[in-house]
């Protein structure tokens, strides 16, 4: 029993002592806006179970060569189109189909086949892809790191107190960016964020 109590005693003074080493700090948050250029893929669903009324005598080969020519004549090549069959077998529709999938990095693309409007056919989804570069991680990082020193240095004023150096940063930013894209999304502006902990001397 006296072991354990000097024990607890040891470990109760070593805690207090490591608290007393560790600075008051103060922890913000900073944000560098920067710019992508995406790969965006879009996704069109083409069935029969989005024919009605006076067009559902039309075959699934009837919709599916409308449209592809459809998308000729707005310039898209059907070559470009590639097809997802087990995309739409897992999505379950009940009759023929199949999931057209178109890639590009120009957003004018995008508007133009989503332009097309055809029997049968309705956007599944689109999406976009981009990868930062080590260099790129690195120099948003330092700029949202600038941007948490501003901002610690403008609170640690207001309290009649310094900022010192930085004893930790946090960064959960991902370099790779795979998106939904949505109505009003800001589809090439994106935010690189770090948390970080200054002295508060």
């Amino acid at each position: 029993m006296k072991k354990i109590m000097t024990s607890i005693v040891f470990l109760v003074l070593t805690m207090g002592v490591f608290a007393q080493e560790v600075p008051n700090t103060i922890k913000v948050s900073g944000v560098h806006q920067y710019t992508v250029a995406p790969e965006y893929t879009v996704k069109m669903i083409l069935s029969l179970n989005n024919v009605y009324y006076e067009y559902e005598r039309m075959t699934f080969e009837e919709i599916k060569s409308n449209y592809l020519e459809k998308l000729e004549k707005a310039g898209i090549p059907a070559n470009a189109i590639k097809e997802d069959a087990l995309a739409y077998a897992l999505v379950g529709y009940e009759k023929e189909g199949t999931i057209l999938v178109y890639t590009t990095t120009s957003l004018e693309m995008v508007k133009k086949i989503l332009s097309v409007k055809s029997i049968g056919v309705t956007k599944s989804d689109i999406t976009s892809k981009a990868e930062l570069s080590n260099e790129q991680t690195a120099t948003y990082a330092k700029a949202a790191f600038e941007d948490a020193k501003n901002k610690a240095e403008a609170i640690a004023k207001k309290l009649g107190r310094n900022v010192g150096k930085a004893v930790s940063i946090s960064d959960s930013n991902y370099k790779i960016l795979n998106e939904s894209l949505y109505y009003n999304a800001a589809l090439n502006s994106k935010q690189y964020g770090v948390s970080v902990s200054f002295e508060l001397l």
